[in-house]
């Protein structure tokens, strides 16, 4: 004699299939995600930041604020901000902050105190400077990002939150652990600290130096091309072409570019290749 089918409960279905998520969201929740172990000298930025005026070269003075805006971006890679613009002293802010994190699961807490990053940023610790830097945390806590790179689309904050001791200056802060869709195979960059470090409050010359530290040979671009790239306010033409060139010769200086043409409304570079250490081979 055949058994009788149990009649089919819909309900007991939708409650099975809602567990099945919830032990999926749990077990995506638990698991460890760590962004690379770059070299010390070096921080790791992943290339959309550095390909894209997400980090403009304009002076503090000069910020905006966006709402959704398409900032230009070399091809493949899109980006779209709400919040107060953010400038080349946010990027270096952000560098350090998870320079210092990238030992810790992403959605760990990372701790450090306002002295202590200071002078990893090589600044003075007076009180105008930890006022500087915690205002540069809040500014990439509060903007909003949505970055598609490779077929894969990041959204959310550059800071997910934080706490601040006000007595010790002592901060808490967490990273969102889907920053690492920004953090694929050739999707990052180790940008040189001490070179970065050495163009402090030349801002076109940091974003040019980040851009071209993500090219290994770079190819010749307009000059059109960096000047939307680095979000620059310049109008005219030629003034930003006699800012680039400062800004080029800067790089020189310090080692990173062995030579550079500006020829019309064409750059041309050729960067110094440096041998690694034995024990980074």
């Amino acid at each position: 004699m055949n058994k009788l089918r149990q009649p089919f409960n819909l309900e007991d279905i939708q409650a099975r299939t809602e567990r099945m998520k919830a032990i999926a969201i749990e077990r995506e929740a638990e698991k460890i995600i760590q962004l690379p172990l770059w070299y010390e000298e070096k921080r790791g930025t992943p290339n959309s930041f550095i390909r894209s005026a997400l980090f403009a070269a304009i002076q503090s003075k000069d910020r905006v604020y966006l709402e959704e805006a398409i900032l230009a971006s070399q091809q493949g890679i899109t980006v779209k901000f709400t919040g107060k613009q953010l400038n080349q002293e946010d990027l270096t802010v952000w560098d350090a902050l998870v320079h210092l994190a990238r030992q810790q699961p992403l959605g760990h807490e990372c701790s450090f105190t306002a002295y202590g990053i200071l002078k990893v940023l090589d600044l003075p610790t007076g009180g105008a400077q930890h006022k500087k830097l915690h205002s540069a945390i809040i500014r990439l806590t509060a903007c909003a990002v949505e970055i598609t790179h490779e077929g894969k689309t990041y959204f959310g904050s550059l800071v997910e939150s934080g706490i601040k001791d006000e007595i010790t200056s002592h901060y808490q802060i967490r990273l969102n652990r889907d920053l690492i869709r920004l953090f694929g195979d050739t999707q990052w960059t180790g940008i040189d600290w001490q070179q970065r470090l050495q163009l402090r409050q030349k801002p076109l010359a940091q974003a040019l130096h980040a851009y071209y530290s993500s090219h290994q040979r770079p190819h010749s671009v307009k000059l059109s091309f960096l000047k939307d790239l680095t979000g620059s306010r310049n109008t005219q033409t030629a003034g930003f072409k006699r800012h680039c060139r400062n800004a080029l010769d800067e790089l020189v200086k310090i080692g990173f570019l062995r030579s550079y043409k500006l020829e019309g409304d064409l750059v041309s570079v050729e960067r110094v290749c440096k041998a690694l250490p034995k024990s980074q081979k």
